[in-house]
């Protein structure tokens, strides 16, 4: 009995509010079957599934894909409810496909829902759970609490077929907290029903009892597009277990009236089945028989195989309680064809299903093979081209240095061979000096020869001719050779700009280009200060130079030809 009161809650998972954009742009004939397809979800599959093909003809016929992929859902609730889950899983892979190339998330978590439930159906539980976290993944981030009520309620059934009550109710509780905010009134109902079903397998009659009337008076009261049959089935097993036979017969025929009124001849053949099951307890097999009889036949041009094979054997055990054994045994021979029909079956769709998904698997390991190696490849390539990028800044550094430290050496070089002509420059020009005194001394020693004694006359000429040949001294174009060594084409330059000038006044300026003082420079040509002072004056006119201008930094100008033209 609870198997089938989980089927009923199973029915009762799912509703899809219709989007007012959806059918704006539809005829109102058209809209007003979608509307009639929801308003009979619950209340009678079979109309539900006429008005859903109607509304699909029109949205495939307009090429509607958004409209066309919502009640393609809406009729796979009604083919789940038949127990046509291979329908549903198509439905669903269609579906997927559909959002994935539009990227309507909205409907891609929907797909996954009903796919999560189809696979509970067939008892594949890891896949069921999969396919619902990857639903609530994506649903909690679009803050839409009517989804998330519809993926806890998912939870609850399949920890409830799992035998795990506990965590079935703690989901059920939870999803009713989302249903509060939810514009769907159907979902507190849903909710409340599973948790009526989990309290009477465990027991909690009055609870259930009361939960189920509760229902019951807010879907009279609100007029709440849930079949009233149901809630009613469900009150069935609660006074069944309480050995309130009659409670359960007025409940049953108050179910089979209101599926009679909707002609919904499926929920018709679940309360004759009921009614039938207690005919059996109370051993009133004439009119069990009859019941299960009337139910078989409506549910088997409807495809209900599980229903059927549930009534083979109840008929078996009516023909065994009548003393009918043979009609027992050919009743019980059929139900187990039938279930073993429905078994392979099952196995072989769990088989083709299984392929699938490992065919799926191995495509995405492979596709994940190809990106990790497409990955590997452009990692293996920036370390590569980072290696070579490294290799050759390194050799440019390298490069690098090693010019700074040429460029380093040869001012080195240069440094030395500046300081080595600048010593020469000073030593030419000391000695210069030193020459030009001994030419004074030579001189004066010229003038004070008469006054010597005729006896020393012989060795003051001797120091005179001495002292001659040690003065040698250099001439000016020495000096000028020696300092051009240091100075480039520094009188060259000078001589360019200003060839008028004497040999003493290229003199002077080399001597201010050597940044000597004034008194250095009155020490080196015997010359009064005052004297050096008239003679750079008087430079300074023939150079055309101002007072402030400072001498030496302008014949510093003088050194090379680019510095000159610059």
């Amino acid at each position: 009995m609870k198997s089938a009161c989980l089927a009923t809650s199973l029915s009762g998972l799912f509703f899809l509010l219709c989007p007012v954009c959806l059918l704006a742009q539809v005829p109102e004939s058209v809209a007003g079957a979608y509307r009639k397809a929801q308003d009979y979800l619950y209340v009678n599959e079979d109309s539900c599934a006429r008005f859903c093909d109607e509304v699909y003809d029109y949205a495939v016929r307009h090429n509607d894909t958004e409209l066309e992929a919502d009640v393609l859902l809406l009729k796979a609730e009604t083919l789940f409810y038949k127990g046509d889950v291979d329908a549903v899983m198509e439905i669903c892979a269609t579906v997927r496909e559909m959002a994935q190339r539009s990227g309507n998330r909205l409907l891609l978590v929907q797909s996954l829902i009903l796919q999560g439930r189809s696979y509970m159906d067939i008892d594949r539980f890891d896949k069921a759970y999969s396919a619902l976290s990857a639903a609530q993944d994506m649903a909690s981030s679009m803050s839409d609490s009517t989804l998330m009520a519809k993926i806890y309620n998912a939870f609850g059934v399949l920890h409830d077929l799992q035998h795990q009550e506990g965590l079935a109710l703690d989901y059920y509780f939870r999803g009713l907290d989302f249903a509060g905010h939810s514009v769907d009134p159907l979902l507190p109902i849903r909710f409340l029903n599973n948790i009526a079903i989990i309290y009477t397998a465990q027991g909690r009659f009055e609870d259930a009892k009361s939960i189920l009337f509760d229902c019951i008076a807010k879907v009279k009261e609100k007029g709440i597009a849930f079949g009233l049959d149901r809630l009613y089935m469900n009150i069935v097993p609660v006074y069944i277990s309480l050995g309130q036979v009659d409670s359960a017969l007025f409940y049953v025929d108050k179910s089979l009236e209101i599926a009679s009124q909707s002609n919904n001849n499926s929920s018709i053949a679940r309360s004759l089945i009921y009614k039938g099951y207690i005919y059996f307890m109370e051993k009133d097999y004439e009119r069990a028989d009859y019941a299960f009889a009337v139910a078989d036949s409506l549910i088997r041009p409807l495809g209900f195989d599980n229903m059927h094979c549930m009534i083979l054997r109840y008929r078996a055990w009516v023909a065994e309680g009548q003393g009918r054994f043979e009609e027992a045994y050919r009743s019980l021979e059929s139900y187990m064809q039938k279930a073993d029909s429905l078994e392979s079956k099952r196995n072989i769709a769990n088989m083709l299903r299984m392929q699938m998904d490992a065919e799926a698997e191995q495509a995405e390991i492979e596709a994940e093979y190809r990106i990790y190696r497409l990955v590997l490849l452009v990692v293996t390539m920036v370390l590569l081209l980072l290696l070579l990028g490294a290799w050759f800044w390194h050799r440019s550094r390298l490069q690098r240095q090693k010019l700074l430290d040429a460029e380093d050496e040869k001012r080195l070089l240069e440094s030395d061979l500046e300081q080595e002509n600048k010593k020469q420059i000073t030593q030419s020009l000391y000695r210069q000096k030193k020459e030009q005194d001994l030419t004074g001394v030579v001189e004066r020693l010229r003038m004070a020869k008469p006054y010597f004694k005729p006896s020393n006359q012989p060795l003051i000429e001797q120091v005179i001719d001495t002292l001659e040949r040690c003065v040698t001294e250099e001439p000016w174009e020495d000096f000028e050779a020696r300092f051009e060594k240091v100075h480039m084409q520094f009188f060259k330059n000078l001589s360019k700009s200003y060839p008028d000038l004497t040999i003493n006044e290229k003199r002077l300026c080399a001597y201010l280009r050597l940044n000597m003082t004034t008194k250095e420079i009155s020490s080196m040509t015997h010359s009064a200060p005052r004297a050096v002072e008239q003679a750079r004056y008087r430079l300074r006119k023939r150079l055309g130079i101002g007072r402030e201008e400072d001498l030496a930094n302008f014949l510093a100008r003088f050194d090379d030809e680019e510095e000159k033209e610059g």
